[in-house]
């Protein structure tokens, strides 16, 4: 039984270099306290242009619950 959840191969084939190129993003002040997931979508847009909006959207939101797993060692969760 595979429990594979994601679905975007694309996307998951370059997580780990293009999450490389934004946790900087994590540790900065945000401008004008815009969300951080703001931040890593534009910075995730000048780096790779060929992904799609939903392809940055998807990779802003997981990137952020990537971070928050790593700083807190508990998985991930978004806030609502």
């Amino acid at each position: 039984m595979n429990n594979e959840r994601r679905k975007n191969h694309k996307l998951r084939a370059l997580f780990d270099e293009a999450y490389q190129r934004v946790e900087c993003c994590f540790e900065a002040r945000t401008p004008q306290g815009l969300p951080v997931e703001w931040v890593v979508y534009r910075a995730a847009r000048a780096a790779y242009p060929q992904l799609s909006s939903l392809d940055l959207f998807q990779f802003a939101m997981a990137s952020a619950r990537v971070h928050r797993s790593r700083r807190s060692g508990l998985p991930g969760r978004l806030a609502y």
